[in-house]
């Protein structure tokens, strides 16, 4: 007798939920006709697969700052689709747009195209045991029943027997300034899609924007109230510097204001990064991290590595060495134990001309270079090592911050964007003089930016501050119901949802919730660095993929008077 098929549900599909239907239809390629498994996949954009993030209709100046190189939807293991159609992302620009530089940092609307034609080819190859329905709205509530798991989307309700979350940004949080904005002059409240939050009747031409957030989603609405208002740049003699020429229809001015007031630094060029000697160096400290035993000491085991490495990166790549060892692990000490203070280093436009001179091999590498290159070369080990349990729990809000400093240096704007600020700011279309330490306040129906060095009126607000990773603190929205009822749970210290290597989720007792896994960015510090598009980085899409194709399997053996976790492909 024939069991019935295995229902599975992915709650969102944009990248990370699409690479793991790839992985699943992978290891399904083979699967005997009777061993059936029904998915259900939940998102509400029109193109799966791309998402909100990737939107093919955004525009073409919102760009990656990861390069084009390094995006390959397929992975090296794939199968499911015939090798020729597995196109990676330069291999399909060209193909499709045009030649396309390994280097470059492409628009993220091309990515989304990419994504989402990926997407449909995926579809076309399902094999024969599978089948896929694409459900064009968002899950609400997934609940455990005796039965399962029950899916409640716009109206509809599924039973399944395995639930995937993927569902990347959490929506419903308090982090925002919706509710308690109290101020004369209107808010908006987000950025993306910019076409909609930043249009004109929002944000109208000549107006003082004070812009909360200093990240890259700052860096997009900037260029979208100047540069997407009709504004362009025109190049200097210097291959990251750059002129900024107004549009008609660009804000007056934009004020950032955030709680550190320290800008992103640029992606560093190619050349220095190609010196010999250096990826040696970063071998030997990727294998000593992952030598370490887990739960590791931040302090005595991870940082002594990560000083050596960019003490020696700084000597390798040329640099006058004028910083020692001890100067470098005190600074960075400081910085884990309390964070980036707002009045301390450079200014805004000191750090970013710097770190550009720096990126076109016009300044020699300096200490910020140092630990923002070992920080990128040694990251596949620090997912390795120090995510889950790896880490001390003690240790966990000093990584915490250590990581942000970190990650300000390493995975900032490309060079060209970086340029692009630094212009808008000599341009005077962004004036950083409020950046740090500012806050808002309303007096006789107008509001101002007040900081120490003085006081702005400004004409309209707009939030730049996305949504953490992890459970945000409303305990509102489908992962907050889910830790209520106890079903996942959040490690001391931790943002995200604790899971195990193929994503299981852990109950709040520590024992593995049946049927319920989560990967990307709901599990934030269960596994770090969850926002990229990286196929190698982390496995857990695989692992699960593999754990439902051979629940199938042992499914089917039962069925046949077999025994259960026997079966072979």
């Amino acid at each position: 007798m024939q069991s019935p098929a295995l229902r599975v549900a992915i709650v969102g599909l944009g990248p990370k939920g699409m690479f793991a239907l790839e992985r699943l239809l992978g290891h399904g390629v083979g699967l005997p006709s009777e061993a059936g498994i029904e998915v259900d996949v939940f998102e509400p954009h029109p193109l799966p697969g791309a998402g909100p993030i990737y939107d093919p209709a955004q525009p073409a100046y919102l760009r990656m700052n990861f390069s084009a190189d390094q995006i390959d939807m397929w992975g090296s293991g794939s199968s499911v689709v015939p090798e020729p159609l597995r196109h990676s992302f330069v291999s399909w620009h060209v193909h499709r747009l045009g030649p396309c530089a390994g280097k470059c940092y492409p628009a993220r609307a091309n990515v989304g195209r990419y994504l989402a034609e990926g997407f449909e080819t995926l579809l076309r190859h399902t094999p024969p045991s599978i089948a896929v329905r694409v459900c064009r709205s968002a899950a609400i509530a997934v609940r455990r029943n005796v039965d399962g798991w029950v899916v409640e989307a716009a109206g509809s309700t599924g039973m399944y027997d395995e639930v995937l979350i993927a569902t990347g940004h959490e929506q419903s949080w308090d982090g925002g300034l919706v509710e308690a904005w109290r101020h004369s002059v209107p808010l908006v409240p987000a950025v993306f899609p910019v076409e909609h939050w930043l249009a004109r009747k929002r944000v109208p031409a000549g107006v003082t924007v004070a812009l909360r957030g200093f990240a890259l989603t700052f860096i997009d609405a900037a260029l979208a109230l100047t540069e997407g208002r009709g504004g362009s740049f025109e190049s200097l003699d210097h291959p990251y510097r750059l002129r900024y020429v107004p549009g008609d229809g660009d804000a007056e001015t934009v004020i950032p204001f955030s709680r550190t007031g320290r800008p992103l630094l640029a992606k560093p060029g190619n050349g220095v990064a190609a010196t010999p000697g250096l990826e040696e160096i970063a071998q030997r400290a990727r294998a000593a991290i992952l030598a370490l035993r887990p739960p590791l000491d931040l302090r005595d085991d991870f940082l002594p590595i990560l000083v050596e490495a960019a003490c020696s990166s700084l000597r390798c790549a040329g640099a006058n060495e004028e910083t020692g060892s001890e100067r470098l692990l005190s600074t960075w000490l400081t910085t884990a134990a309390e964070g980036v203070s707002a009045a301390s280093g450079p200014g805004v436009v000191e750090e970013l001309t710097r770190s550009l001179d720096v990126s076109a091999g016009l300044a020699p590498p300096d200490v910020t270079w140092a630990f923002g290159h070992c920080w990128r070369s040694l990251y596949p080990a620090i997912v390795a090592r120090l995510g889950g349990a790896g880490l001390a729990d003690r240790d966990w809000p000093a990584f915490r911050s250590l990581a942000a400093a970190a990650e300000r240096v390493s995975f900032g704007p490309s060079p060209r964007n970086a340029a692009k600020l630094l212009a808008l700011i000599e341009a005077g279309r962004v004036d950083v003089s409020c950046v740090a330490g500012s806050r808002l306040v309303s007096d006789n129906g107008s509001t101002f930016l007040r900081s120490e060095d003085g006081v702005r009126a400004v004409d309209v607000v707009v939030d730049a501050v996305l949504p953490g990773p992890g459970v945000q603190g409303g305990l509102s929205g489908l992962l907050a119901q889910l830790l209520l009822d106890g079903d996942v749970r959040v490690l001391p210290g931790r943002r995200g949802i604790d899971v195990d290597a193929d994503g299981g989720c852990r109950r709040s007792d520590g024992t593995r919730t049946p049927g319920l896994a989560a990967i990307g960015r709901p599990t934030e510090d269960a596994v770090i660095g969850n926002d990229t598009l990286s196929r190698t980085l982390h496995p857990l899409a695989d692992r699960w993929a593999a754990r439902i194709v051979q629940r199938r399997l042992s499914l089917v053996a039962v069925g046949a008077g077999g025994r259960p976790g026997l079966a072979t492909s």
